[in-house]
């Protein structure tokens, strides 16, 4: 009776009774079968092309018999070994790095002798003698995917220190594991886990991602001294004929003066030459101007944790490591950890206080009105990171008071008459 309640437990049910059976269900949700990675535990013939495993059947709900707990057992292993398969260097394309943690002074830790591939166009920096050193983000990120392979160097090189020749000499280092990569390298130059599972997804991406000038908590800047030499001087009117004959028409034609407000209609007594004259009457209440610096914000708090961390650029965005420009995002790390309040008003304005103007501006922008909102005239990004989940949010400046709905155009109908009139067809 046993055997047969085994049976009768793990034989699946036919489509034809099971009504749930046409239903698609996402395979990821559930506890996947690993034996169909067994072939990958041990090292296959490198003659023989290599092809992607497909996917194996799944296991339904567990039930407490023996078949099940083997099944579970047997899948288990198999992962283990997939898992401790060897992950070997392509002799054409390997890329050696030496550790040396006293290294260039902008914290970059890792040396590449012969630099090669696309990675070192967007990342490292070169010294004199022609040799990348990589930040630890850029090291680590490049050695977890396995493009680099980090050595520590020999006994006598590390009491040297670092070698004045372009090329090294590998006898006597000792390849560094990935563990004590990440040992190595987290905590120093200010690398957090947070900020290195936002550097990684963005480059997997494909996003060109670089240090900000705000990377350190000791380089925020204090006052919006770098704003203002950064912000555009706005164009007047030189002093003349034409800026006189313009305050004269203005003054001529304002619609309302300060005193008349207390008393009487809030429009004034004037002449109205159009709604938008009238509206911009209406607007009694102040507005704040984003186009403006706001002096009474000019200090960022030393112990605020949010100042920004990188600056990243699409990659459809043309780079260069000699002359970057201006990024197309701003970016902020923050643990949901160890904040996990919303950032106050304070923050918020310190934050945006600390990044250039940058107005919306083209063509795409003239058109819509939302997406002039959306981008604002300071914006960041806030990439939230919760135990590895990293969530984006994008807080701006937005300029409300440069979109009056008034002075919008609107989509007429045919003929610029208003709204669209019925067809008179014949039927």
């Amino acid at each position: 009776m046993a055997d047969l309640d085994e049976e009768a437990i793990n034989q699946p049910l036919s489509s034809s009774h099971d009504p749930s059976a046409n239903i698609d269900q996402d395979v990821s949700d559930e506890t996947q079968d690993f034996r169909f990675l067994s072939t990958f535990a041990t090292l296959s013939d490198p003659t023989q092309p290599q092809t992607l495993p497909r996917r194996g059947d799944k296991d339904f709900e567990p039930n407490p018999t023996l078949h099940q707990a083997n099944v579970l057992t047997s899948a288990r292993n198999a992962m283990h070994n997939a898992l401790s398969y060897p992950r070997l260097h392509n002799p054409k394309s390997r890329i050696i790095g030496v550790y040396y943690p006293d290294g260039l002074q902008s914290g970059a830790c890792v040396c590449v002798p012969n630099p090669k591939g696309q990675h070192f166009r967007t990342m490292a920096q070169a010294d004199s003698l022609n040799r990348m050193w990589l930040l630890p983000e850029e090291a680590l990120y490049l050695l977890e995917r396995g493009s680099l392979d980090i050595r520590w160097p020999a006994e006598d090189t590390w009491e040297k220190g670092i070698p004045e020749t372009s090329s090294f000499e590998l006898e006597g280092t000792v390849p560094m594991s990935l563990q004590a990569a990440y040992a190595c390298f987290l905590g120093r130059s200010g690398l957090t886990m947070e900020r290195f599972s936002v550097y990684s997804g963005l480059r997997r991406g494909g996003y060109v991602v670089v240090r900000a000038d705000t990377w350190h908590e000791e380089d925020c800047p204090t006052d919006l001294q770098t704003q203002t030499e950064s912000r555009e001087p706005v164009p007047t009117l030189a002093p003349g004929v034409i800026s006189i004959f313009a305050e004269l028409f203005r003054s001529i034609f304002s619609m309302r003066t300060k005193g008349n407000t207390a008393h009487g209609p809030v429009i004034g007594l004037g002449i109205h030459r159009s709604y938008s004259d009238i509206y911009r009457s209406l607007s009694i209440i102040p507005a704040y101007d984003p186009s403006r610096a706001d002096d009474k914000i000019n200090k960022v708090p030393p112990s605020s944790p949010y100042r920004i961390a990188f600056h990243v650029y699409k990659p459809s965005t043309p780079y260069k490591k000699s002359n970057p420009g201006p990024p197309d995002f701003r970016l902020a790390v923050v643990d949901a950890r160890s904040n996990p309040v919303i950032p106050t008003l304070e923050n918020l304005s310190a934050l945006l206080a600390s990044t250039p103007q940058d107005p919306p501006r083209g063509e795409k922008m003239d058109r819509l009105l939302y997406m002039r909102l959306r981008h604002g005239y300071r914006n960041v990004i806030l990439a939230v990171v919760d135990q590895g989940v990293v969530s984006y949010l994008r807080i701006s400046d937005a300029g409300f008071m440069k979109e009056p709905l008034y002075s919008q155009k609107r989509n007429l109908g045919p003929g610029n008459k208003g709204g669209r009139r019925p067809s008179n067809k014949k039927r």
